[in-house]
């Protein structure tokens, strides 16, 4: 053999030694004896028991690997015996990221399989001692099996029956229960064409599934590694709070609610656009959108409301819904009204979850064009707009149309300090006098406007701790009008006017100003100076309202300001609890009155009308002055 060929022979061995030895090796794992070697050798690695049968290698791009059966036990804490027991196995094996040091299998397909995922604190059954290459799997495709899935930390615990055939035409029937979250759980889904040859192909869901008290159905397209979909959602349930449990919301405890829409998800956006549906007894419509960041997710609402039942925001601040007739409440919500209405307490002592207000960042907007209310209410409109960020909660603004005009707040509470911190400041604009209190038949012919503004501040985790801690100043004003004689004669306790009013009519009365500035320290708040004088009387208001305590302790005083017989010269005194006042004149002066007219009728019956009589000396109010001090505090018209 000449040195030429002898050469080309030594490069064709070099050549060909990889293929026969890769040809070998691929022989002597399909042997029963390669299987058994395999078997020890995994086992040894991942440290759990393997069993393997029947490998064949088929030279695909990429490679794809089928097994008879394979088996691979679970660790001794895991309450099932297999990670996975699997019947006519076959996965493709991406060639790229081995060069990675990294198994990265794209397509895994069993026709029949038993599974056991589980997990318990920092261990998992997927998770192996001593390996640090972890297997990823991108899409696995079952026909035939039974996966239990448990997670102890968050309290889930299901069980999944997969039943069907794979294919353009095939289709899959999942059907779960258990415990999802702590919550029961239950469930079933169709899947049309899953097809193993064509595994990045979207396929049709179909599905309806019960967590707790929350109704989920679905259907739509969803891609097969689940990571994009599109679907016609359903949600229903008690309260919207109950979605932090599925899914991590933190939403409000809001009455009973149903909603449907268009969900899709891509990437680390998932866009609720657009929906429409009933929270309690208010219809909802507008567009959500919920980003996962690395940081914080972000919760991104548009909402409006054709037709908003005002007590449905009750939950927001703490207080249930109204429960009567026609009324939409929890079980729990209905619990919690009944016990508020044999309640000495009428301000809302219910707790804010600020627990959870670190885990989302939120941007809610909120209109509503018409408002539901009782009757004594006169509010017809909201514009609200909520901040949820680094665990402060904000309004701003929190806007009512009530009686022809505004009321406009900005609200901040504080969850990183302990208790709560919180703010409000209020604007009150353009309110008309003759719609202010719908229910009074005195105040239909009423004129006048309404300016004002307060600003307080205080600590607690509900809106009667905030109160009961407030410190700040309140400032009302108006002028310019006309309200009704009925009313400031009673403050006198005019005997003979009041009961012709009562039953004749309704007079009006010139109302030069009503001016009120309001210091509150520590949950109390104190009249600086309370004013409303009209052409014929002079009224002004003394005393306290506690917001700890939820009691009023006022004193009413009105003076005539022309002659009057029959006037009972007593103060009239409110006092008690927020939810009924007691109000009446104040005892000691009317005995001190009639004592005296007893004295003189003892002498001449006819002067015992004298105590009676007032002569009307009250004198006009500094109403130039009052009405600036109250602009100076805010208390003024502001430029649209």
């Amino acid at each position: 053999m000449t040195l030429r060929r002898k050469f080309a022979f030594l490069a064709a061995f070099v050549l060909l030694l990889p293929v026969v030895i890769l040809g070998g090796a691929l022989l002597f794992v399909q042997s029963e004896a390669g299987e058994r070697w395999m078997e020890k050798r995994v086992s040894e690695r991942i440290h759990r028991e393997v069993q393997i049968e029947g490998i064949r290698i088929h030279p695909t791009w990429p490679p794809t690997v089928a097994l008879g059966r394979l088996r691979i036990g679970n660790p001794p804490w895991a309450t099932t015996k297999d990670l996975v027991d699997a019947q006519d196995l076959s996965f493709t094996v991406a060639i790229g990221p081995l060069f990675e040091r990294r198994i990265v299998l794209p397509v895994v397909r069993a026709k029949v399989a038993q599974a056991g995922i589980e997990q318990k604190g920092g261990q998992a059954t997927w998770k192996f001692d001593g390996v640090r290459r972890h297997v990823e799997l991108e899409r696995v495709l079952l026909e035939d099996g039974h996966i239990v899935y448990r997670d102890e930390e968050e309290k889930s615990a299901l069980d999944i029956v997969v039943k069907g055939s794979l294919g353009e035409q095939g289709e899959l029937t999942l059907a779960a229960q258990g415990k999802f979250r702590g919550e029961p759980a239950k469930g079933a889904a169709t899947l049309l064409g899953l097809d193993a040859n064509k595994p990045t192909q979207p396929l049709r869901l179909v599905g309806k599934a019960n967590v707790g008290p929350t109704q989920v159905s679905a259907d739509g397209t969803v891609a097969t590694d689940l990571k994009t979909y599109d679907v016609k959602l359903g949600l229903a349930g008690a309260t919207l709070k109950d979605l932090h449990r599925v899914v991590g919301l933190v939403l409000p405890d809001t009455p009973p609610y149903k909603l449907n829409g268009r969900l899709r998800h891509q990437g680390d956006e998932w866009l609720f656009d657009p929906f429409n549906g009933k929270v309690g007894d208010s219809d909802l419509h507008g567009d959500v959108v919920y980003t996962k960041s690395a940081r914080r997710p972000l919760f991104r609402a548009n909402l409006q409301s054709a037709l908003l039942d005002f007590d449905d925001l009750g939950p927001l601040v703490g207080a249930p819904p109204r429960t009567g007739p026609g009324e939409s409440a929890t079980p729990e919500q209905q619990a919690k009204s009944a016990a508020l209405k044999v309640s000495a307490r009428i301000l809302p002592h219910e707790k804010f979850n600020t627990g959870n207000w670190g885990e989302m960042d939120a941007d809610v907007r909120l209109t509503a064009k018409r408002v539901r209310r009782v009757k004594q209410l006169a509010i017809d409109s909201l514009d609200a707009h909520l901040i949820l960020k680094d665990g402060v909660m904000s309004l701003e603004p929190l806007n009512f149309g009530i009686a022809g005009g505004h009321v406009m707040s900005s609200i901040a509470i504080d969850s990183n300090t302990t208790p709560a911190a919180g703010r409000i400041k209020t604007d009150v604009q353009g309110v008309q006098l003759s719609q202010f209190f719908p229910t009074m038949k005195t105040m239909e012919g009423a004129l006048g406007t309404v300016y004002g503004r307060a600003e307080l501040h205080g600590r607690g985790a509900s809106v009667a701790e905030l109160l009961g801690t407030s410190t700040g100043k309140m400032v009302l004003a108006a002028n310019g009008g006309r309200v009704s004689d009925l009313l400031v004669q009673l403050l006198e306790i005019d005997v003979a006017r009041a009961a012709m009013l009562l039953g004749t009519r309704n007079q009006q009365v010139d109302l030069r100003c009503a001016v009120g500035n309001i210091n509150v320290k520590d949950g109390v708040a104190t009249p600086e100076s309370f004013v409303v004088d009209t052409t014929d009387t002079l009224v002004k208001v003394e005393g306290s309202l506690d917001f700890s305590r939820e009691r009023f302790d006022l004193v009413v005083r009105g003076r005539g300001k022309s002659l009057s017989p029959f006037t009972l010269k007593s103060p009239i005194v409110l006092e008690g609890p927020l939810r009924k006042p007691s109000v009446h004149p104040k005892a000691g002066p009317i005995v001190v009155q009639a004592a005296v007219a007893a004295a003189l009728g003892a002498v001449a019956a006819p002067l015992a009308i004298i105590p009676f009589l007032d002569a009307g000396r009250a004198k006009d109010a500094d109403c130039e002055k009052l009405l600036a001090d109250a602009k100076a505090a805010g208390a003024v018209k502001k430029k649209s």
